[in-house]
């Protein structure tokens, strides 16, 4: 299957004239490989070079890009940065803390100053925002999609630190080999609600997510595609492909914004992975999805 991505993307580029997403996209791509492969110098230029094209809707490429510096023990330029991920990328101070890559750093003292300057870089990042009251009433929509898939961890006892902190505490428990502690902790990450809530969350999600996405319709109708709206469109993948009232309208308004350049042409790819990945498991095909033994043995179920 990724070897079909990677073709759809090739064959993407070669067909349309290129746009800046094109050139950020495929910059990042090279990145993410090279970073990969321990070429972590090589790596920080194409990272640079691509969010000097543009700022992505994501923290990511500039917490991989200091990544890369750390490794290479340039505390320096991994803390500008670190700094510009939530300054200018935008991120929440949970992935922050919990980013893989930062693990090793929680004690040192150019971290710690990082966090505790937390406030003023998020704040430098909302000052960067052209209409707040937008990008309010997509933070709702969000912080709502969110909450609803959560809930079950919170009938069940786990409060809200108890999540944020799983992440974390996971990482270091299996790296110190510290058994008791992943188990504990494994049943907040993995989380799976007790069967007396199942049917409270699952039809309260699907109302929350049938009403969030005719919300998104109306703020899309009026001011356009957001960005920071993926996630309420992802969560309606179930039904990607199908002609209903959420496709006929999203699928042709975002086309003509990545015909305009105005989206990454990337855009679809991951539905359309997913829509791929359901259909090989109707046919019973789980050897070519990569997950693990256990998942495996849940979706069969």
């Amino acid at each position: 299957m990724k070897k079909t991505l990677l073709l759809l993307l090739i064959i993407s580029s070669f067909t349309y004239g290129q746009t800046k997403y094109d050139k950020h996209d495929g910059l990042i791509s090279e990145a993410n490989k090279l970073r990969k492969d321990g070429n972590y110098k090589l790596a920080i230029l194409k990272y640079r070079n691509a969010l000097e094209i543009l700022t992505p809707n994501s923290s990511t490429p500039f917490f991989n890009l200091a990544e890369c510096a750390l490794i290479l023990n340039d505390l320096t330029l991994a803390d500008q940065w670190i700094r510009k991920g939530v300054s200018i990328g935008g991120a929440p101070k949970s992935y922050l803390k919990n980013y893989k890559g930062f693990l090793e750093i929680q004690e040192k003292e150019f971290y710690k100053n990082i966090v505790s300057d937390y406030n003023k870089l998020r704040q430098e990042y909302f000052s960067t925002i052209e209409d707040i009251d937008l990008y309010l009433k997509i933070e709702e929509l969000t912080a709502r999609d969110q909450f609803v898939r959560k809930v079950g961890i919170y009938l069940d006892g786990y409060s809200e630190v108890d999540y944020q902190n799983s992440g974390t505490g996971y990482s270091k428990a299996m790296k110190s080999n510290d058994t008791i502690k992943v188990k504990e902790l494994r049943k907040i990450l993995f989380h799976k609600t007790k069967n007396e809530h199942r049917k409270t969350t699952s039809e309260l999600m699907k109302r929350v997510d049938s009403l969030n996405i005719a919300r998104l319709m109306e703020i899309t109708e009026k001011h356009g595609w957001q960005e920071r709206a993926w996630i309420i469109l992802w969560h309606q993948r179930g039904t990607y492909g199908e002609d209903n009232y959420i496709w006929n309208y999203f699928k042709p308004l975002i086309n003509r914004e990545i015909e305009e350049g105005k989206l990454s042409r990337n855009f679809w790819i991951i539905f359309e992975a997913h829509q791929e990945m359901i259909k090989r498991m109707k046919k019973g095909d789980f050897k070519s999805i990569k997950l693990s033994k256990n998942s495996k043995n849940e979706i069969k179920k």
